[in-house]
């Protein structure tokens, strides 16, 4: 029989609860999983759910439970710490002992569809009794369920996605758990936020209490992210630990004081206790984690549960590779970005401010020659920004460290309404432009990108074709890839539909513009540093004004949120001033994490050094690995300067279109 309460007696029954006390006919969530819950996937995939694995899920699934008391519940998180079972296991246990209306939200359609097949589905159907609940959808009765509604007695469970206003309107619910919020759009069709929408559907239950929303996922960016927003309103309930030495209670933390490690292999990460100084060895973390307990920092009147949980705690993922993914992020702010999110499950810190335009202007390198690539740009990039008259474009080479060097970058004047004419004849010209390079070799950009956003019929002709030409969306959000999956148009530039369209591609700008300032503002030899750094940005002396106030035309503001309290972190437009060239360097970026700048390995590098016609002279052993780089770049400038300088290279012979460059050659530096 199950136990139904008011709000007034929950909360008495919830320090019950507590203190172990439950009426014996009341399943606790954790309880009940540990009886008939089968893991869907992960290294204890069939099994049945061993709460001695993850003990830190229990308190919070306990806490999504009606007897519980509890509305609001907040968990933010790193990447792969088990916290999906926690939703499975609460949603198993509301079909079995508490069914009504319940709602999963996810952030895309995809992110359901991986969610139905890979976690829910195999749930049901690997676990007896849910399997015997749930109607399957091929049952012939009027109550079947379907890919996106599971249905039960006396309930049924909606999948929605948060990009869906339709999903989100549909029925009165009295449980939500909303995943991946940090992932969702701030405002949907404008109606607002997709999350105050969901609380829309819950207000029949106001009254009553009895309503459970749960808010989990990893964050984004700090001042942007959702999760970070509620975890901040929670109690911030930390997962501590007993200090092996001296018994107290302490939490792990990223930070090199207490989490030490070495700056390469083999890292021998161990942690030094705040308490007493005693030494946590990494085969000790599991066995410490499953000690653990919850210990709020911030209680306080009207504080709802919010928990933190990371990678430096979890029971899947070993100190050494917290490491080595620190130590591989090195300087790289998108590496970073991702370290902070996916692995310490914290926001990142993203630097808004962009430099003072004339401190880059005073860097310019006067050896650099317009039109040729240098010793180390083993990548070239280019990308162009379409206007109602003309078109912007830039020209970047990357060296294996992600410096880059602006090769060629301008403004083509001309109309822009026909792909076949006006500013396009010549971008195409620049497109297939044979650079010569340091060592007497000329070639072709790998990839070129062009923004889509204006004129998007010819720009959609114009792309349609051409071997690595990407037509580019610049897409809102903090949380969006530098490259996303592109989606087919099939559209030409005179509206008309046609069977061979061509593809756009979404580009994540929010983010990599945040990493574009952060690498604008290292400074290098021109600063009296020992070496340029990783992600250093190089300029020629031919570049004017116009380029270094447009690459710097932004910053990091903040707007609110259309019928919310919270504030959000926005990019803006100087007053007066042009960002197309921002745009265009953005887009290069884009490209070249795309080509793999931040994934290729020494030996990938080697290759693609090889196939460019770098000397064996001018080669070294570690060439290709980060440190070495300044070395090597002087070494191959002897053999650069014995080349004759040309001022300004005009078009040569096109590039063919066959794909027979590095780019499509299916390397494993491109896989």
């Amino acid at each position: 029989m199950r136990v139904a309460l008011k709000r007034s007696a929950l909360a008495v029954l919830a320090g019950v609860l507590a203190a172990g006390l439950m009426p014996e006919d009341v399943v606790t969530p954790s309880a009940w999983a540990q009886k008939h819950l089968v893991v869907p996937d992960g290294p204890r995939s069939g099994e049945i759910w061993d709460a001695r694995e993850t003990p830190y899920i229990c308190e919070p699934l306990d806490m999504m439970a009606t007897e519980a008391g509890v509305n609001e519940i907040a968990v933010r998180k790193s990447a792969q710490t088990g916290f999906t079972t926690m939703v499975l296991a609460a949603v198993g246990h509301m079909i079995d002992k508490d069914p009504c209306r319940g709602m999963i939200v996810q952030p895309t359609t995809g992110a359901l569809s991986d969610f139905n097949r890979d976690k829910l589905g195999p749930a049901i159907e690997q676990s007896p009794l849910l399997k015997k609940k749930v109607k399957p959808q091929t049952s012939r009765e009027g109550d079947a369920s379907t890919t996106t509604s599971k249905r039960y007695p006396h309930g049924s469970l909606t999948l929605a996605i948060a990009t869906s206003a339709a999903d989100l309107r549909s029925k009165t619910i009295k449980k939500a758990w909303l995943d991946e919020i940090d992932e969702y759009p701030d405002d949907l069709d404008g109606q607002g936020d997709p999350i105050g929408m969901v609380e829309a559907r819950q207000e029949s239950f106001l009254m009553s209490g009895e309503w459970l929303r749960a808010y989990v996922s990893t964050p984004t960016v700090k001042g942007a992210s959702k999760i970070d927003d509620y975890f901040h309103a929670g109690d911030q309930r930390y997962w501590h630990i007993p200090c092996p030495q001296c018994g107290a209670d302490f939490k792990f933390i990223f930070d090199r004081k207490h989490f030490r490690f070495n700056d390469s292999y083999p890292y021998e990460a161990h942690y030094v206790t705040p308490c007493c100084g005693g030494i946590v060895e990494a085969h000790e973390k599991v066995a410490l984690m499953r000690k653990g307990r919850w210990i709020a920092e911030a209680p306080r009147p009207g504080a709802f549960p919010s928990y933190h949980f990371d990678a430096l705690t979890s029971p899947f993922v070993p100190w050494d590779k917290i490491a080595s993914r620190f130590v591989e992020a090195n300087d790289d702010p998108q590496k970073l970005k991702v370290f902070y999110n996916l692995t310490l499950g914290l926001a990142y810190d993203m630097k808004g401010d962009a430099p003072d335009h004339v401190r880059l202007m005073e860097r310019r390198d006067s050896h650099l020659t317009r039109g040729h690539i240098p010793a180390l740009g083993l990548i070239l990039v280019g990308s162009a920004d379409v206007q109602m008259k003309g078109i912007w474009y830039s020209i970047r080479a990357y060296a294996p460290d992600r410096q880059s060097w602006v090769v060629d970058a301008g403004y083509l004047d001309g109309a822009t309404d026909d792909p076949h004419g006006g500013a396009f004849v010549m971008l195409e010209e620049i497109r297939t432009k044979q650079w010569p390079d340091a060592f007497g070799q000329r070639r072709t950009v790998d990839a070129f990108g062009i923004d889509s956003g204006y004129r998007s019929h010819v720009v959609y002709t114009w792309v349609r074709g051409k071997h690595a030409t990407f037509a580019l969306k610049g897409l809102d959000g903090w949380s969006r890839p530098a490259l996303g999956q592109p989606s087919p148009v099939d559209i030409d530039f005179n509206g008309k539909r046609i069977r061979s369209g061509a593809m756009v591609w979404g580009v994540g700008t929010w983010s990599l513009k945040g990493a574009l300032y952060a690498d604008l503002r290292k400074e290098g030899l021109a600063a009296g540093k020992e070496q340029d750094p990783p992600g250093y940005m190089h300029f020629g002396k031919w570049m004017d004004e116009v380029y270094f106030r447009q690459i710097t035309s932004e910053y990091l503001g903040t707007e609110k949120v259309k019928g919310k309290g919270r504030v959000r972190r926005i990019w803006v437009l100087r007053a007066g001033e042009e960002n197309h060239l921002l745009d265009c360097e953005v887009y290069n970026n884009a490209l070249a994490d795309y080509l793999g700048v931040s994934r290729m390995t020494p030996q990938e590098w080697a290759s693609l050094a090889a196939m460019r016609g770098v000397p064996e002279t001018v080669k070294m052993p570690d060439m290709f690995a980060p440190a070495p780089l300044q070395v090597a770049q002087h070494a191959a400038m002897s053999s650069e300067s014995s080349t004759d300088p040309v001022e300004r290279i005009e078009v040569d012979e096109a590039a063919p279109e066959d794909g027979s460059g590095w780019y499509g050659n299916g390397g494993s530096f491109w896989e």
